[in-house]
């Protein structure tokens, strides 16, 4: 008599107690597709990681750095690879600080490389720790300590305590570069038994800048001071605060054994990183800054650089502010008056414009201006530019993108996804040339949102 079904699985759960658990590892062997998935992903997140380690190992003529800080990272890399690549081949990691890139670009280096840079993350705690015994640094570098990542952290302390990881694994051999203006990098001093080299204003830095200037639209230029030698920079960059990441640049450089003059020369011919206070202008119209990080600490910043600034006409574009305790309503309210202080418009984009909305009814009413979607703001800036406005736009990657109101201008943007939760900027997406209209609906609200707004002038 031969068995049913459910007898022969009963009687082969039996025989191989072990069964159950392969059945979804034998589902998957079914869908080949799902089954390369997973082994790409295992590859990324362990095979890499761990080959990563043993190469590391052997890369001895290698000069390892490590960038950490709550501001800065991907720019003083940047400028510190440009440095370095003076003296040798050098390998820099920006923009992705995950494990997972920071294992590719130590396996990326080949015979050739004499130095690798990589910004490290310590979004969380533990992750510095992580990260360090994978790139074991010789030179490590901190630019400042924020509030970002305040949901992990919830204080400056906090913060500092994880971002210090990185100096504690130094060797005796190696250096410490810390920013001398901020209290709590200067304290890590007590932190590293490696040798420390200082930089920032403060008189007593061991590199220190003096004629610090960046009023737009003219790009950031400082004096640079090392011992009795002494070097002018015009960068390309534009806002002051970048002096930071100039200062600890032209530290590792020196530390590396690259002269003054080297240094400053690399920085000069460094271009701008997207996203990071980046210019993007049309001939005969508006000029964009464009920055892709918002944390509430960041925004006195962007006060100041719009203060400053010399423009027809100057227009704050801001979406989702980040990082900051308490209630969201009172916390936008303050930040769009503090804005309508400094600049001529100010637009707030996303979810969190309503917010703002009270403060429209009132003399604000004509300068203060709230849209759900990027695409809305896009349509209403585009319908009101004049020639060389600044426009300078603020939000979160991954959840605003809001580059794409600039990129409307200046290049041909068919793609108005809301929420896409991509930590990449647009024209890094493999999306960014497939069309997705916007939302049903948004396309009339947008012409309502414009005409009833263009009833105030």
């Amino acid at each position: 008599m031969s068995k049913s079904g459910s007898d022969l699985h009963r009687a082969t759960h039996r025989r191989f107690p072990g069964a159950a658990r392969l059945r979804p590892l034998l589902r998957l062997l079914k869908r080949p597709r799902q089954w390369w998935k997973l082994r790409r992903k295992a590859w990324r997140h362990w095979g890499a990681p761990w080959i990563a380690v043993v190469k590391r190992a052997t890369m001895r003529r290698v000069t390892f750095v490590a960038v950490t800080g709550s501001c800065g990272k991907t720019t003083t890399a940047y400028l510190v690879g440009a440095v370095l690549g003076t003296a040798g081949p050098c390998r820099v990691g920006i923009g992705n600080n995950s494990r997972e890139a920071l294992a590719k670009n130590i396996l990326a280096a080949d015979a050739r490389t004499r130095f690798l840079v990589h910004e490290i993350s310590g979004s969380r705690p533990g992750r510095v720790t992580t990260q360090v015994r994978l790139l074991r640094p010789t030179i490590g570098i901190l630019t400042t300590i924020g509030t970002d990542h305040y949901k992990a952290f919830r204080s400056l302390e906090a913060t500092a305590e994880e971002k210090g990881k990185l100096v504690e694994t130094l060797p005796p051999t190696g250096v410490a570069i810390l920013n001398a203006d901020d209290p709590h990098v200067r304290a890590m001093t007590a932190r590293t038994t490696a040798r420390v080299i200082t930089y920032g204003l403060s008189p007593d830095a061991d590199v220190r800048a003096t004629q610090v200037t960046s009023i737009w639209p003219d790009r950031l230029s400082l004096t640079v001071m090392h011992g009795r030698a002494s070097a002018h920079i015009q960068t390309q960059l534009v806002g002051s605060h970048w002096a930071t990441s100039v200062l600890a640049a032209v530290a590792c450089g020196i530390a590396c054994g690259v002269d003054l003059a080297t240094c400053a020369s690399a920085i000069a011919n460094s271009a701008q990183i997207f996203g990071r206070y980046s210019v993007h202008a049309k001939p005969h119209g508006a000029r964009y800054v464009f920055d892709h990080k918002a944390p509430v600490w960041t925004i006195s910043l962007s006060f100041s650089f719009i203060d400053e600034a010399r423009a027809p006409r100057k227009t704050m574009v801001f979406g989702t502010i980040s990082d900051y305790p308490g209630a969201a309503s009172p916390r936008y309210r303050r930040i769009a008056a503090q804005a309508l202080e400094v600049a001529d418009r100010v637009v707030f984009v996303g979810p969190q414009s309503s917010h703002v909305r009270r403060l429209q009814e009132g003399k604000a009413r004509d300068r203060l201006f709230a849209f759900q979607t990027a695409y809305q703001a896009s349509m209403f800036l585009a319908k009101d530019i004049e020639p060389g406005e600044l426009i300078f736009i603020k939000g979160s990657l991954g959840v605003d993108h809001l580059e794409r109101i600039m990129l409307s201008q200046v290049d041909h943007v068919v793609c108005w996804r809301e929420r896409c939760k991509k930590e990449k900027v647009c024209p890094e997406c493999s999306r960014y040339r497939q069309a997705a209209p916007p939302s049903f609906g948004v396309v009339e609200q947008g012409t309502a949102s414009r005409n009833s707004q263009e009833s105030h002038y």
